[in-house]
């Protein structure tokens, strides 16, 4: 039978292998346009008892941690001016839609162009909807404006409104591959003071020096805790792992 001390251990391991995973993907994002750090969030998880014979000493609770929920930061990066009119950043508690295979996806990095029909894509050639779809701007109309609340005009005519959602407080958004996000719930039409700044793309949110000063520390915590795992021979080892740094 497993031993409470290597059942703690491995928790704590896995926890730690979680938050690395974490960091190590930051740092690897903090130059990404519009990407917004990721974060664990931990809770208890308590071993279920065995059942108890009659007489039989009750079993002690053993408590586990559970890196139970990955999160999208909500804080904002810095604009960087561009001067390219397709290039479009968010001031704002908002997210671009885009049409994928798999369904609507957001995303904060407005690296847009046009395709060869016109379409607003993304780099990846994914249309970027507007209130009534895809948003076309007919060959040769000229300049493109687009204003803060997201309307797309050309000589003052215009052709659509970008489609700026929301989610509500607590919202789980999750990465989607591509820069892109999902969440199982149902976003609302951007209703806040969300506006479009063109010109400009948000950089990452990533602190570049911090992420990388806690990837190192939570490399020391897993070499400790690895250590400990394999060394421990008895109950006393448990107090040692509660003593490694997070």
């Amino acid at each position: 039978m497993v031993g409470e001390t290597t059942l703690i251990s491995l928790s704590r391991l896995m926890a730690l292998r979680r938050r690395l995973d974490v960091a190590a993907n930051n740092v690897a994002n903090s130059q990404t346009t519009g990407y917004r750090a990721q974060q664990l969030s931990f809770q208890e998880y308590l071993k279920p008892e065995k059942p108890q014979e009659i007489g039989e000493k009750p079993e002690r609770p053993l408590s586990l941690v559970d890196a139970a929920l990955r999160f999208t930061s909500s804080a904002s990066g810095a604009f960087r001016s561009t001067g390219n009119p397709l290039d479009l950043a968010i001031n704002g508690n908002a997210y671009f839609a885009i049409q994928t295979n798999q369904g609507e996806r957001y995303t904060r990095d407005g690296s847009f162009g046009l395709d060869a029909n016109g379409r607003l894509v993304t780099l990846e050639g994914l249309p970027v909807l507007g209130d009534k779809g895809a948003i076309i701007v007919p060959p040769r109309s000229g300049e493109i404006t687009i204003d803060p609340s997201g309307r797309v005009l050309v000589q003052q005519v215009e052709l659509g409104k970008l489609r700026l959602v929301s989610f509500a407080a607590g919202a789980r958004l999750e990465a989607a591959g591509g820069n892109l996000l999902r969440s199982d719930q149902q976003p609302k039409v951007n209703t806040s003071s969300a506006t479009v700044v063109q010109a400009m793309l948000e950089q990452s949110n990533v602190q570049p020096t911090i992420e990388m000063s806690r990837l190192a520390e939570l490399n020391r915590s897993y070499e400790i805790a690895s250590k400990l795992l394999k060394d421990s021979q008895d109950i006393n080892e448990i107090s040692k792992l509660a003593n490694v740094p997070e």
